[in-house]
């Protein structure tokens, strides 16, 4: 499971450079796209939708230059220009949506996302005890045991050994940021919920009642931001509008400050703005960066790439060495016998 859950993790660390290379080649986001662009474009999507139906879609940005529709567990990125849906031939954005379902929740969703955390926890012990064991050993480094050139299962200890010593910080760090996100997702968030105001309906734009109303309103009361998700939120005969911006200079490319509009009222529910929350909180919004490597340099997301591999290796010479020793154990004893 571990090993699966690595490789798949390495999968997605570069997925955005994939889809730009297999789906949207040549795309970028045009200079002048603005607020009332989006909000037009907003619009004109959720026309297309069938009455009653929610919407739930990401803004175009320079990391992204695509609108990207949500449908259940299916992509579909549409043209900025033309609102257009992008072809995808070779099925990429099926096959990077099913690793990441798997990586994610192992295909099961709650179940799937224990099994993961226990692992996780279990790799934390593995990996911190692994590293206490080697310590007193450290100066018999040798890098043939880390990049071996002729494999040989029988010296999988080996190998295990090295390269656990040698990638364990950026090791611990994936193994650590995933385990609380998801102890946060199935057991109980370490921190109490995002403080938010309410401010009353402001002057209500020129557009009609809708979705590019509720974003003119949202946008207005986070002037620096840029909105990544918005979608709507239908309660009976109330819909709600929820847009997440990005605040200048954040890590997280996904933001952590959101706008939900009342449409019927205008009412604004505007949470507390990322950069103004307390280093606990900032460091909370830091996992999924630090985690998956997306939106930091381009170095970090190497290493997070090492990390993966370098999980899925320590996974397999360990349980390869383990194996061997059972193989021997058994050989012994039958001849014992």
């Amino acid at each position: 499971m571990l090993l699966l859950s690595a490789l798949s993790g390495a999968l997605l660390v570069y997925q955005k450079e994939l889809i730009r290379l297999a789906v949207t080649p040549g795309a970028e986001l045009p200079a002048a796209y603005n607020h009332p662009h989006i909000a037009a474009q907003l619009h004109t999507l959720a026309s297309r939708q069938p009455a009653g139906q929610g919407i739930s879609l990401k803004a175009p940005s320079p990391a992204e230059p695509y609108w990207t529709v949500r449908d259940g567990h299916a992509l579909e990125l549409l043209d900025v220009a033309t609102l257009n849906p992008y072809p995808d031939e070779l099925g990429v954005l099926d096959a990077l949506t099913l690793v990441r379902e798997f990586h994610v929740a192992l295909l099961t969703d709650t179940w799937g996302q224990a099994l993961l955390l226990v692992a996780g926890l279990l790799a934390l012990f593995l990996t911190i005890s692994g590293l206490v064991l080697w310590w007193p050993g450290r100066r018999a480094f040798r890098w043939r045991w880390v990049l071996p050139r002729d494999f040989h299962s029988a010296r999988s200890l080996q190998y295990h050994r090295h390269a656990g010593a040698l990638t364990s910080p950026i090791v611990l760090i994936t193994l650590l940021t995933g385990s609380i996100m998801l102890w946060q997702k199935i057991i109980s968030p370490l921190l109490p919920p995002v403080a938010t105001h309410t401010q009353a309906a402001a002057v209500q734009p020129a557009d009609s009642p809708g979705i590019g109303r509720d974003y003119r309103l949202a946008q207005a009361a986070v002037p620096d931001g840029w909105p990544t998700f918005i979608r709507t939120i239908q309660n009976g005969d109330t819909v709600h509008t929820k847009v997440r911006f990005r605040l200048p200079g954040e890590w997280h490319l996904n933001g952590r400050t959101s706008v939900t509009v009342d449409r019927s009222t205008g009412e604004l529910l505007i949470s507390e703005r990322s950069d103004q929350s307390r280093t606990a909180r900032r460091l909370l919004n830091q996992l999924y960066p630090l985690h998956s490597g997306y939106g930091m340099p381009a170095t970090y997301r190497l290493l997070i790439l090492v990390a993966g591999i370098a999980l899925a290796w320590l996974a397999f010479t360990g349980g390869l060495h383990y194996y061997t020793r059972w193989q021997h154990r058994r050989r012994r004893r039958l001849e014992a016998g």
